[in-house]
């Protein structure tokens, strides 16, 4: 029996199973119409405050998230569970086994599926793998959270550039800028740093302060690597006028 989840996605830690079910959604459901009519009695202004919220929450279309099947949920907190136990070889066959023996996977599912075999190959320092998984959720992406989707092209970014594949690095930044809504200061900092790599200390420059200033407004210690990238960029710059 398959239940539907609008809008989940399968965590990527331990829980019981009725935590577990109750966090696969994660990301609301926009609701159809977010203004009712208001009347004169100075509402006006929390409906208006409404609206922005909605258009908001609506500015990114909405995912189709399919059902999952408790069968399959039950299956992937076992490997969750090899997982935290570092039991990959175990993991590697508890997830063939759900390939083989689960024919009616979702979508989603299956790019959960996927998605697990990217972190087992990570762990096992295997980059070549994990960035073959990694891609291979991407072509679930309608099927996948924003966050997910986020986290995925981040993680292929860093990798190729690792790998020092500048060009697949710098586009699967640029697919992740196009989304993210709020990225964190680290992360800021990692794209300022790519742009380093590929030449481009304008838009390098941008995000290393990005990043130092949202560091700074919470109150948080700055790593002095990142004054230091601008530092260099800014000198860079500065030679190319």
């Amino acid at each position: 029996m398959a239940f539907i989840l609008p809008r989940c996605t399968f965590p990527s830690f331990p829980f019981s199973k009725g935590l577990f079910v109750s966090t696969l959604c994660l990301i609301g459901v926009v609701v159809d119409s977010a203004i009712q009519t208001i009347s004169n009695d100075g509402t006006e202004k929390a409906s208006e405050a409404t609206l922005k919220e909605a258009e908001t929450t609506q500015r990114r279309p909405p995912k189709n998230i399919t059902s999952y099947n408790m069968d399959t949920i039950d299956s992937l907190m076992i490997v969750e569970e090899h997982i935290q136990n570092e039991d990959y070889t175990e993991a590697e066959q508890k997830l063939a086994d759900i390939w083989t023996n689960e024919a009616e996977l979702t979508l989603s599912e299956k790019a959960d599926l996927i998605y697990m075999s990217s972190r087992i190959s990570l762990m096992q320092q295997n980059m070549e793998a994990t960035i073959g998984h990694l891609e291979k959720v991407l072509e679930y992406r309608d099927n996948i959270t924003y966050a997910r989707e986020e986290e995925v092209l981040l993680r292929l970014a860093k990798l190729y550039l690792a790998e020092k594949e500048h060009v697949k690095a710098h586009g699967r930044l640029n697919e992740w800028l196009e989304i993210v809504e709020q990225p964190k200061a680290n992360e800021l900092a990692f794209a300022g740093s790519l742009f380093v790599a590929i030449t481009s200390y304008a838009r390098a420059k941008k995000y290393l302060k990005r990043a130092i200033d949202q560091q700074e407004a919470n109150g948080l210690e700055v790593d002095a690597q990142w004054f230091e990238l601008l530092d260099y960029v800014e000198k860079r710059l500065d030679t190319e006028i």
